[in-house]
């Protein structure tokens, strides 16, 4: 689980307070279970394992099965209704919602209150594509895709756009904060002025000026342009997302 750092931070972002930290809940328990060579693996080599990871909290479980392949082999949220832990199983026991690669691949990022995190197998674009599960209903309940310096080797900032960020306002209403990712329909670089009003008029981005865009130095020809700007989602009653200040990127789409 990434991460799992605690940071007791207080941020101010568009000017509202964000009360808390803006990490993930840290599990009660966390268990991984090494079942052996994974199939992955070339012969005669045994270095990649399968595991299945379980993380406790205290109304449910989140179980991953990996067999080292991109991706889990699966995902699933296990609801604790007595009090009595779940056994950390490859077993699927009644009222296990269980999430196979049909539905999402990719691993498990973290959980935040009742809302448990996944991110895609691998990013996309240039963003890492995420969804969120309630865990009361086992329903996804909101997907989309944010930038984090790490994944493009930027230097990471202090700042809160640098990754995706969890956090309470003073009435207890949780906020996600990040540069959202998406595909433009044009080239950022070679059609700065017409593309740039295109696009920020399309997705309601706030900043007036077009961003500088990086990794084109090798592209001769038109390349359209991926797109990372500032959002504030709000999640219940339900989910809604709106441009914030903040910086904006761009880069060639992969």
């Amino acid at each position: 689980m990434r991460r799992a750092l605690f940071f007791a931070l207080v941020l101010c972002v568009t000017g509202r307070v964000l009360a808390q930290d803006d990490a993930f809940d840290m599990p009660l328990d966390k268990k991984v279970v090494d079942l052996g060579p994974s199939p992955a693996n070339l012969p005669g080599v045994v270095r990649v394992r399968i595991e299945l990871s379980c993380f406790v909290y205290r109304d449910f479980m989140v179980k991953q099965f990996d067999e080292g392949e991109k991706g889990a082999e699966w995902l699933a949220i296990v609801p604790i209704r007595t009090g009595a832990r779940p056994v950390c199983s490859k077993a699927h026991p009644a009222g296990e919602r269980v999430i196979h690669p049909k539905e999402w691949s990719g691993y498990f990022n973290g959980v935040k209150k009742n809302l448990v995190f996944f991110d895609a197998a691998d990013g996309e674009n240039g963003g890492m594509p995420f969804v969120i599960y309630d865990s009361r209903t086992g329903k996804m309940i909101f997907k989309d895709s944010y930038y984090e310096a790490r994944m493009r080797n930027q230097q990471v900032e202090d700042s809160p756009f640098n990754e995706l960020r969890v956090n309470y306002t003073p009435d207890g209403r949780i906020l996600l904060i990040y540069l959202r990712v998406v595909g433009s329909e044009c080239d950022l670089q070679r059609e700065a002025a017409t593309c740039w009003e295109q696009t920020r008029k399309k997705l309601k981005i706030k900043e007036g000026r077009a961003p500088v865009c990086s990794g084109y130095e090798d592209i001769r020809d038109r390349w359209t342009s991926a797109v990372a700007f500032p959002v504030e989602v709000s999640l219940f009653p339900k989910p809604t997302t709106k441009s914030i200040d903040g910086p904006v990127k761009c880069w060639p789409v992969d």
